[in-house]
């Protein structure tokens, strides 16, 4: 493996996510698209599924969110929630953390605490959960002076 090409997130409502996310990431759109057929009935398992489909990407970085909303899939919703089994969340790095959770709280953006600074290995680092429309917890992350960004 040389890298993570994207996180793909399922959603109940693509332009509702749109929106989150592409101010989240103070990014470019792509789409939405609306994809169907035998391609996709095959790579998704979902006989007469259509997709809904957005890529947004951040202004700065490498950042790309696939948002995708079923029509026709699984009319399951899965909870989220980080403590329950195979739930998972997206990082995303962010140069000052207190005045980006101000601004997105201002808009009415939830967060699951107030930021907190990490232990080793991710020492000094601050970081907090927000939550995305459907509760899918995105965790901001503020690296320390200095630090090269990753887990040391």
């Amino acid at each position: 493996m040389t890298a993570i090409h994207h996180v793909g997130i399922t959603v109940s409502d693509i332009d509702r996510s749109i929106a989150f996310y592409a101010d989240l990431l103070d990014g470019r759109v792509l789409g939405p698209y609306e994809r169907s057929g035998p391609r996709i009935e095959a790579v998704t398992g979902y006989p007469g599924v259509v997709i809904k489909q957005a890529f947004v990407t951040a202004r700065s970085g490498p950042t790309v969110v696939e948002l995708l909303q079923y029509v026709g899939g699984s009319d399951v919703v899965l909870d989220p929630d980080n403590g329950h089994v195979g739930a998972v969340h997206v990082a995303i790095v962010v140069a000052d953390l207190d005045a980006r959770l101000a601004a997105l709280r201002e808009r009415g953006i939830r967060s699951v605490s107030d930021p907190v600074t990490t232990s080793a290995p991710m020492q000094g680092f601050r970081c907090v959960y927000v939550l995305d429309p459907d509760g899918v917890r995105v965790e901001l992350v503020e690296p320390p002076p200095g630090s090269a960004g990753w887990v040391s």
